[in-house]
């Protein structure tokens, strides 16, 4: 028999450097967190409503712009929200997109007719069909064939589904008692998950029901609330999100059910007396799943995006705000950030970066632990130590409407950014908070400035660092 002689300490060694390269790997990964607004050409305000992945670690958001005429909007963005490409559609809202096979996307929504709408991945129109039968749809996946499936309707529940070239294949009302659908996923065991609400007893009811590959109904379930807009499935069964209004109040409900549909567990998210809207669910493991909602702030006329992780029973286990100034932020969707090893999350939806009565589309990448997210606009690009404190010159400069403004920190800090006029009058401030020893990258966008000079000055620790030109 040989006995085997270990090396202690160079196991010892080896270990810890294992464990320093995956800590470092894992920082270097994780710097990829941001949050951003976007403006279309179009002008008026701009919203997103769904996510995809596309081709590589870029992703896609569609929803709306416009002022006086709806546009659809898709974007086309980079894993630090970079834009490669937009593109707008008179006439309609895009509301849910899915992703195609070869890093396009299929897009559906409200339009004068129930429609779907691919584009390649530069951008082009594949196709853009309509179906004159149909009813307005508010989402779409790809399917185990390729191809894809809607549903939506208005007081009558609507379902189709198409091949992968988008012609129809099948559709189906569902109008035995009032009802509409709000979301669709093929089911593990075949045939679709679809949930919505249902009028019952001269109530709504929140709904959750099974269908097989042509639309035959195999189960269905209802609950006490008033709707379901998403759920998720788990190991035994499916975690459902809904709504009721309660005391001129909207509350969102969080519940358990088995694999047909019966509810286990059920809880209330928020409990204080306020309203929150949009709920929507991602699983990222076995235990943990991510919530994103908007809750009105302090009964006023402002939101902010609220993202929670629970766990298979139920329990809160983190929960952070986003938010914009003493502006609104509206969280519509979440998705999990393609490409990421670390189960990254994007939330998506609209914001107030600038103004009031001004909505941008918005979007935000944070982390799995659901770290604070820097302001919007900041994106940390590194983490690497630098011996000195930097302000950039901003570029471009002149700009119209944007420009980019890098900072560095050698030192933990408290930083602020702020503009000045020519005459030293003080107009925003635009950063102003704590940040690890980094390099930062600040987007400014001039949208309530006259032409003309402005300064911009950093500061760390209260000390003035160094004050830069720029031209609008």
């Amino acid at each position: 028999m040989k006995i085997l002689k270990l090396n202690t300490g160079k196991i010892l060694k080896i270990a810890v450097i294992f464990i320093f390269s995956a800590i470092f790997c894992q920082n270097l990964i994780s710097q990829f967190y941001w949050q951003k607004t976007y403006k279309s050409y179009i002008g008026g305000d701009d919203e997103g409503y769904d996510g995809c992945a596309a081709d590589g670690s870029n992703f896609y958001i569609v929803g709306y712009t416009g002022i006086l005429d709806y546009y659809m909007y898709v974007l086309k963005l980079k894993q630090l929200g970079d834009t490669l490409w937009t593109r707008t559609f008179l006439g309609g809202i895009a509301n849910a997109v899915a992703p195609s096979n070869d890093g396009g996307c299929v897009f559906t929504g409200q339009r004068n007719t129930c429609f779907s709408m691919k584009l390649d991945l530069n951008g082009n129109v594949v196709w853009d069909k309509s179906y004159p039968t149909g009813a307005e749809t508010r989402d779409i996946t790809k399917t185990g064939d390729s191809g894809y499936v809607m549903c939506g309707g208005f007081f009558s529940g609507y379902i189709c589904k198409l091949d992968s070239l988008g012609n129809l294949q099948w559709q189906r009302y569902y109008n035995d008692s009032p009802q509409d659908f709000n979301k669709i996923e093929p089911s593990a065991s075949g045939g679709y998950l679809v949930c919505g609400r249902k009028y019952i007893n001269n109530v709504w009811k929140a709904y959750l029901m099974k269908i097989d590959g042509s639309g035959n109904i195999i189960w269905e379930s209802s609950y006490q609330y008033s709707f379901v807009s998403s759920f998720v499935s788990t190991n035994s069964g499916y975690i459902i999100l809904g709504g009721y209004y309660f005391n001129s109040y909207y509350k969102i409900v969080i519940i358990k059910t088995d694999i047909i549909g019966n509810a286990l567990l059920t809880d209330t998210i928020s409990k204080n007396n306020i309203s929150d809207f949009s709920p929507n669910i991602i699983r990222l493991n076995f235990n943990k799943y991510i919530v994103s909602y908007r809750s009105n702030l302090n009964n006023a006329n402002r939101y902010i995006g609220k993202v929670c992780e629970f766990d298979t029973i139920l329990n809160k286990i983190k929960e952070i705000n986003l938010y914009s100034d003493s502006n609104s932020v509206y969280v519509h969707n979440l998705l999990k950030a393609p490409g990421s090893n670390f189960d990254d999350i994007i939330c998506l939806g609209g914001a107030e970066p600038n103004d009031p009565h001004d909505v941008d589309l918005y979007a935000i990448r944070i982390d799995s632990a659901l770290s604070q997210p820097p302001p919007i606009g900041v994106i940390n690009l590194t983490e690497e130590v630098t011996d000195s404190y930097y302000l950039s010159n901003c570029y471009p400069n002149p700009f119209n409407p944007s420009t980019k403004i890098n900072f560095v920190l050698k030192n933990n800090g408290f930083v602020k950014l702020k503009i000045y006029d020519s005459f030293g009058k003080l107009l925003k401030i635009l950063v102003s908070g704590f940040y690890m020893p980094g390099n930062y990258v600040y987007e400014f966008t001039a949208s309530n400035l006259a032409s003309g000079v402005y300064f911009y000055c950093f500061e760390v620790n209260d000390n003035i660092i160094d004050t830069k030109k720029k031209c609008v």
